[in-house]
């Protein structure tokens, strides 16, 4: 009994040494929007494959979404050299990680309407498989100097 006690008194005093911490970190930055990240590895000699994907399809569910409110932006930066494990980046804008989670099925239903049902979007992603690579996506926030 006497180590329980002991180990939630040490609990609660990490936590309260914690919050400190973090409130000092915030003085230095605001944080800002959520964007997620996708790299991705065209392969050798399809870049006009797959930009005219990007500049079709693509792009006409991605104005979808931000004209619906589900993203607020949309970019793509292609490297200027092909070396490395990606040469292009997909980065999605939203306001808030909480505004992404609470849009997810609408966004769903809007993508199922640009794009076309499951099978169809499924198709699709075997299609791209031949000229481009999902390397990873990851999600960041914004850090906005104070």
């Amino acid at each position: 009994m006497r180590t329980l006690k002991t180990l939630l008194l040490l609990g609660t005093l990490a936590a309260t040494a914690a919050t400190p911490a973090m409130a000092q970190v915030h003085k230095y930055y605001s944080p800002g929007t959520v964007w997620t990240v996708t790299m991705i590895r065209i392969a050798p000699g399809m870049d006009q494959m797959y930009m005219q994907y990007l500049d079709g399809q693509f792009k006409k569910s991605e104005d979808a979404q931000v004209k619906a409110g589900f993203e607020k932006s949309y970019r793509i930066l292609r490297t200027l050299d092909d070396g490395g494990e990606w040469n292009l980046l997909i980065l999605r804008e939203f306001e808030s990680l909480a505004a992404m989670e609470a849009s997810v099925e609408k966004a769903d239903a809007l993508a199922q309407q640009t794009e076309g049902g499951d099978e169809v979007q499924m198709q699709g992603y075997q299609e791209r498989l031949k000229y481009r690579e999902v390397v990873g996506t990851k999600h960041a926030r914004e850090v906005i100097l104070k």
